[in-house]
């Protein structure tokens, strides 16, 4: 059936060629911020009763399932999501509703192929029989998290920012609510992974309700239309999954080589810093439909775009790394209590690579703008080896720690590698490094008073924090477009 509001569509989707567009997404983003800020406290607020209740071994295994999910949703995905938001942004009204049942019959196909994978490989591998079951219940949130993340497709094209902004907090919240409700009826570990299915259940409910007057909500299982979006996606699929599956793969082979006991302090560290490193993804996904836009349209524009989000991202991803590392010993005693030992130092170590995540956030959407595929592709096959090579070196004399230097590693060797790949290629797309050279000496300054003098963890953070503030004030070490936004008047466009 054809979509009822094509024009209506097709007016939200023009905000992207206008001026408009940056101050949309500045303002939007800044509510998804916000969002994702509430429902990252709904997720702090239940983990210690979560962390406590599993204890390391059990909470290992949560995290295990966890992880393997995450590797199979990336590679399921097959580029679907960043393919669709492509087309749609692009196309025109007669295409969209084609497109749509298109997508989400093959989301369908994939999910359920990747969920069979994962349970064979948690049986073959020798896993325990509630690692195996567990994994046969989250692949039915895999199913519908991937559904929904589909049909997300048109808000996130449209830049309509808020609504997204709902499913986001509506999830983890769903998700916190449903296991704090677990740990006080004292429930095993089992129940623990149908957490997410309620959640899903209910943000796929909301985002089929808010597109259905725009585009079909009826998977389409017609094979021969899946033919060109299969070969555009498998290379999305190549260029993006693997660059999501290195972190993955470290908690992966930390339940493989290490002990129980050790799985669940690296799996309390990865976990919290889990929730700074959704932050760039959040950002720079919402930005991503006016970097096609502008890749397509008008190179000074995308030059201008992505020097913003570069020296945006250095300082949010530089303070966030200061509060992680300043924190970490406040937060695995708040998360863990004390049978978590160790966790700490592992923490720390995660935390000085969030910078660098952040920074890869950004290269990695440009090299997607530009349709850099066979350097996305080639960067992260080796980061995947590189994975590999660095568990199987540290985490059998290390444990955990070893794990958190491979990540760290991994995360740095990603940054500079996609820089490295889009600036030879495409030099018109430098950013000019002033801004984001005062913003070093501004987070140099933070640092130093932070860890200058012995202070608790949130006075080292708060006087860190401040500290930056005024820095980034006195030097101007910020994105100018930031204060603009403040007062509602930014734009993402060059200035005429």
């Amino acid at each position: 059936m054809a979509a009822a509001s094509q024009p209506e569509t097709t007016a939200e989707l023009d905000v992207l060629d206008s001026r408009e567009a940056g101050g949309v997404f500045l303002r939007g983003g800044g509510v998804r911020m916000l969002a994702y800020t509430g429902a990252v406290t709904t997720s702090i607020a239940a983990m210690p009763f979560v962390t406590r209740h599993l204890r390391p071994t059990n909470f290992g295994h949560y995290v295990t399932v966890t992880s393997l999910l995450l590797i199979v949703a990336a590679f399921t995905e097959g580029g679907i999501a960043t393919l669709g938001v492509r087309e749609f942004s692009s196309g025109g009204n007669s295409e969209r509703d084609e497109l749509m049942g298109s997508l989400l019959g093959m989301r369908l196909a994939l999910s359920l192929a990747g969920a069979g994978g994962a349970i064979l490989f948690t049986a073959l591998a020798g896993y325990p029989g509630v690692v195996v079951a567990g994994t046969a219940i989250a692949s039915i949130g895999l199913l519908l998290a991937n559904l929904q993340v589909t049909l997300a497709i048109p808000l996130t094209a449209a830049l309509r920012l808020q609504w997204l902004a709902v499913l986001d907090f509506t999830g983890p919240a769903v998700t916190a609510a449903g296991l704090v409700l677990l740990v006080v009826v004292g429930a095993p570990l089992l129940p623990f992974f149908a957490a997410a299915v309620v959640s899903f259940v209910v943000t796929v409910s909301i985002t089929a309700a808010l597109v259905r007057g725009q585009v079909t909500i009826r998977p389409s299982f017609a094979v021969r239309r899946w033919r060109r979006l299969l070969s555009e996606s498998a290379v999305f699929a190549a260029a993006t999954a693997l660059g999501v599956v290195y972190f993955q793969i470290v908690v992966i082979a930390m339940s493989l080589i290490a002990s129980g006991h050790a799985v669940g302090v690296f799996s309390l560290a990865f976990r919290i810093l889990s929730v700074v490193n959704g932050i760039p993804l959040l950002l720079i996904g919402s930005a991503f439909p006016i970097l096609l836009r502008a890749a397509r349209d008008d190179g000074n524009r995308l030059q201008y775009a992505l020097e913003r989000l570069f020296e945006g991202n250095l300082l949010l991803g530089g303070w966030l790394s200061l509060l992680v590392i300043a924190t970490a010993p406040f937060a695995v005693h708040v998360m863990g209590d004390g049978g978590y030992a160790g966790a700490t130092a592992v923490l720390r170590i995660l935390g000085c690579g969030v910078a660098a995540t952040f920074l890869a956030a950004v290269f990695a959407f440009a090299l997607l703008s530009v349709r850099m595929y066979r350097s996305l592709i080639t960067i992260n096959a080796a980061m995947v080896v590189l994975a590999v090579v660095l568990c199987t070196v540290l985490i059998p004399g290390q444990g955990a720690r070893g794990a958190a230097i491979a990540t760290l590693s991994l995360e740095v060797a990603l940054a500079c590698a996609y820089a490295l790949a889009l600036f030879r290629a495409r030099h018109d797309l430098r950013p000019r490094l002033g801004t984001a050279a005062r913003t070093v000496v501004a987070l140099g300054l933070a640092f130093a008073v932070a860890f200058a003098a012995p202070l608790s963890p949130l006075l080292a953070a708060a006087a860190g924090s401040a500290t930056l503030a005024v820095a980034v004030v006195a030097l101007h070490a910020a994105p100018r477009e930031l204060w603009a936004a403040l007062r509602r008047t930014a734009v993402v466009s060059p200035p005429e």
